[in-house]
């Protein structure tokens, strides 16, 4: 291809060993080659560091520091970046061979957009397609304050709005520092799409597996995220008359997630409810009725 765009593609790890040679394979597979992998090692304590080692190939960057969690890893991989587009890999996904030729498409289609995002599906651990996350719309910035429908490995932004628009490294936001970071930059920059071809999987293994899920610390990590969100004002105004659909899909993600441990019924329950009178038109969502599946 004529277009020299360089791509850098950051992945944070943390012991992941046994799954992050295919995540890096998956990268130098692609049919685009001027790219640089970013390597940031959150502080591992498997044989990560060696498995990385073992693959040979001049744009793999490896760096390691004490563990800080996925947003300060992002960020430190982010601060060293030196391609125009910086997009984020989490080393147990994979992308496939045409990810980045389909990035370059959206660039050049777009006039170089400042941030836009591609097709992903969600594949089991025998790589089974579970879901296809597409929008049948070019409406992610107006969809966004109602769920996280996003990847991160499908979102690609400028370099310059990288830097300007880190993750938060509050540890209380872990798991939910992405959809904190779309919202405030969907109040900047119009997101981009491009949905003419699946082109990378999040993997749903065991370790992401939500009956895994303790209740005080989801509870923890949703409040961090409403703080957030709720006490920056570019958000608030840019979505004021959408809020209540923010904090519905708070509630009634900790309702969901809750109820699928079978754990916590009446914890879940109480979130539901909240969902409901804060939003009295989430009982025509899916999640509602997913939420009365496991809860009844």
């Amino acid at each position: 291809m004529e277009n020299k765009i360089l791509f850098s593609i950051i992945i944070p790890t943390y012991n992941r060993a046994s799954l992050i040679k295919d995540t890096i394979n998956s990268v130098l597979l692609q049919d685009y080659s001027n790219f640089e992998i970013i390597i940031v090692d959150d502080g591992s304590t498997d044989d990560t560091q060696n498995i990385i080692k073992s693959i040979e190939d001049n744009r793999i960057n490896y760096y390691k520091k004490t563990n800080e969690e996925r947003g300060a890893a992002r960020n430190f991989g982010t601060k060293l970046a030196k391609g125009e587009y910086i997009t984020f890999l989490d080393s147990d996904d994979i992308l496939y061979v045409n990810h980045l030729t389909r990035a370059l498409e959206t660039i050049d289609e777009n006039n170089s957009p400042d941030v836009f995002h591609l097709i992903f599906e969600i594949l089991n651990y025998n790589e089974e397609s579970l879901s296809v996350k597409s929008i049948s719309e070019n409406k992610i910035n107006e969809k966004l304050i109602e769920g996280n429908f996003m990847g991160c490995h499908a979102v690609f932004l400028k370099r310059e709005v990288a830097l300007q628009n880190l993750f938060i490294e509050d540890r209380a936001l872990s798991a939910f520092e992405d959809w904190e970071l779309w919202l405030r930059i969907s109040c900047k920059y119009h997101f981009y799409y491009n949905k003419k071809s699946i082109t990378s999987a999040l993997i749903n293994h065991d370790g992401r597996s939500v009956l895994n899920t303790k209740e005080i610390e989801l509870v923890t990590r949703v409040n961090a995220l409403l703080k957030y969100v709720l006490s920056n004002k570019d958000i608030t105004a840019y979505y004021k008359n959408d809020l209540h659909k923010f904090k519905s899909s708070c509630f009634s993600y900790v309702s969901l997630h809750l109820a699928l441990t079978k754990k916590y019924r009446n914890t879940a329950i109480k979130f539901l409810i909240k969902s409901i009178i804060i939003s009295p038109t989430f009982i025509f969502k899916k999640r509602f009725f997913a939420i009365l599946k496991h809860i009844i």
